[in-house]
């Protein structure tokens, strides 16, 4: 009973890999190789959802700790807790990383989140007028998932990350342009402690 069981677990992952595209793998294997080289990363992005928001982003990323700036608010994440700020509220939300529920993709994940939970397809469409860009396709094995798929555009001289086009279910179109990116950035440690001294006058809510 026990080599049944084996047996049908390896036919089980041998058909989970075997849907995956080794040209697409080839390909995300050199961005990983790329991003595991380094230690931090410095990304300047765009999002959109649906042409109707359109927003500039920064985010500071060393492994699991990471500081974002975006749509006025600041988030910063020391591995441990996630701290949010709201300086137009004067309003600050400190939750532990592990009780998160990422709706989307976290900033610390930003470079390496294809990595797990996908299968990968090479994309024949062309999306981009950039002849450098080629799109893999990413779906989700979780069929709960709100996601239809993602289209992961990549530039090919550079083995960099280029966009990110998040599909839903419900059909929204989700963009994330990676407008720069530079690799093996310093900064500095502090960068990443949230100093309660700096916000007195702010309403904290430890969730």
């Amino acid at each position: 009973m026990k080599n049944y069981i084996i047996i049908v677990l390896l036919l089980f992952y041998s058909s989970i890999f075997s849907q995956n595209d080794p040209k697409a793998e080839k390909l995300l294997n050199k961005v990983s190789k790329k991003i595991d080289s380094s230690n931090a990363y410095s990304i300047d992005f765009t999002y959109s959802i649906e042409k109707e928001i359109n927003s500039n982003g920064r985010a500071l990323i060393s492994k699991e700790k990471y500081y974002l700036d975006f749509m006025g608010i600041i988030q910063i994440c020391d591995s441990k807790f996630v701290y949010t700020i709201v300086p137009e509220n004067e309003e600050i939300m400190i939750s532990e990383i592990s009780k998160e529920n990422f709706q989307t993709i976290p900033p610390s994940k930003l470079l390496s989140f294809y990595r797990d939970g996908y299968f990968v397809k090479w994309h024949d469409i062309k999306i981009d007028s950039n002849p450098k860009i080629q799109y893999v396709k990413l779906i989700p094995i979780d069929s709960d998932s709100e996601i239809s798929h993602l289209l992961l555009g990549i530039n090919t001289v550079t083995n960099d990350i280029y966009k990110l086009i998040e599909i839903g279910k419900n059909q929204t179109k989700t963009i994330l342009k990676v407008d720069s990116i530079l690799y093996n950035v310093k900064i500095k440690e502090d960068k990443f402690i949230f100093n309660r001294e700096n916000y007195k006058d702010y309403y904290i809510e430890e969730i």
